[in-house]
């Protein structure tokens, strides 16, 4: 007789939630609960209908419906698509884009969503997909031709939603919401809450960014050579792009060539960035996958969110192509560093420290 095993679900019950939650005493009223927290053996739920995220419009529901990451990944993802004014693209995969791109002159939005997907098509697998402008019928198109599990814009043009088949899920969402999202200095903004399972709570500042144009950027050069006028959009598009620190980004021309998350030292980021750029030409080749854009890194820029201790970071961007730095400042061997960028004559951006961008959410 088969051993009976144990169903770890049984310990999740949604709907446990409370229909209304008090915070700072304010009570926040339930928008749904949630196919699961985390991990499945988590229940969960959404709460606060005047937020971004309850303001959402679901216009085509999957087999199921969204989980906290879903959302997680539809809020991080609306949090850098909303610096940009121009048409813009981001793939997310649990918190962090696998790729980003924004139009510096016009091009079809199809082919925006392709660079920002084609940066790491093998991660976009399964994302979450935004972008700040409606969906047209050549960008559905383009959507479609990788599974995605869920698609978030301002509108879809006539018979778009349509479009798609399978477990997808499909959100709308309102201009006056999205542009509410905290990103620059002045906006209004909530402290963020984090609750600890041992009951400790932790309040925080929100991060919002007090550098609106690349001009402003120049204002921090300390290298002998200064950026160029496209290095320094690439530079502001990567210092925008939010990920899990310690973090890297290489930025070409507007969109992502590679991406470096999470790692406990700087170096390994850009090591691990241009790891998987490798490794995804090389499939690209074998497969004979034609790619959007030039995704080789040289002639890239660097953007990372904390300062380099050692110049062993200028040294690899150096062999990889990369040709300006953006990072904060700090360390004790910072003058090393500096002096190796200009050896290299790569431009330098050294944003004061307290300027640091780290993302631990």
């Amino acid at each position: 007789m088969a051993e009976t095993r144990p169903d770890p679900l049984k310990t999740r019950h949604v709907g446990d939630h409370p229909d209304v939650l008090g915070i700072e005493g304010y009570n926040y009223t339930k928008v749904q609960d949630l196919r699961y927290g985390t991990n499945p053996s988590q229940a969960a739920a959404l709460y606060n209908l005047d937020s971004f995220l309850g303001s959402l419009r679901e216009l085509r529901t999957g087999k199921q419906g969204p989980s906290q990451t879903n959302f997680e990944d539809i809020f991080f993802g609306a949090v850098t698509a909303g610096y940009f004014d121009a048409p813009s693209a981001i793939i997310m995969k649990h918190e962090n884009p696998s790729g980003f791109a924004t139009q510096y002159g016009p091009e079809a939005l199809s082919q925006t969503y392709r660079k920002a997907r084609d940066t790491d098509f093998r991660a976009a697998f399964g994302g979450t997909v935004l972008v700040n402008r409606p969906v047209d019928v050549d960008t559905a198109e383009a959507i479609k031709e990788l599974f995605t599990e869920v698609l978030v814009a301002p509108a879809y043009d006539e018979g778009v939603v349509g479009r798609f088949k399978g477990s997808i899920r499909i959100f709308e969402y309102g201009e006056k919401e999205f542009r509410a999202v905290p990103r620059f200095a002045g906006n209004a903004s909530e402290p963020e809450l984090k609750r600890l399972p041992d009951g400790s709570i932790i309040r925080s500042d929100v991060f919002v960014s007090p550098i609106r144009l690349p001009e402003e950027l120049q204002q921090y050069v300390v290298s002998r050579r200064r950026p160029t006028e496209r290095e320094l959009l690439d530079l502001l598009t990567g210092y925008r792009i939010r990920l899990r620190s310690n973090s890297v980004r290489f930025v070409k021309n507007g969109y992502t060539t590679g991406l470096g998350t999470g790692q406990q030292d700087r170096i390994m980021c850009i090591d691990i960035a241009a790891y998987k750029n490798r490794k995804l030409a090389e499939l690209a080749n074998k497969e004979g996958r034609r790619l959007a854009a030039d995704y080789n890194i040289a002639g890239s820029v660097l953007v990372s969110d904390g300062f380099f201790p050692f110049t062993d970071s200028i040294e690899l961007a150096k062999e990889l192509g990369i040709t300006a730095v953006l990072a904060p400042h700090g360390g004790e061997r910072f003058q090393q560093v500096l002096d190796k960028a200009n050896g290299f004559g790569m431009a330098f951006v050294d944003l004061p420290g307290e300027m640091r961008f780290f993302d631990h959410h």
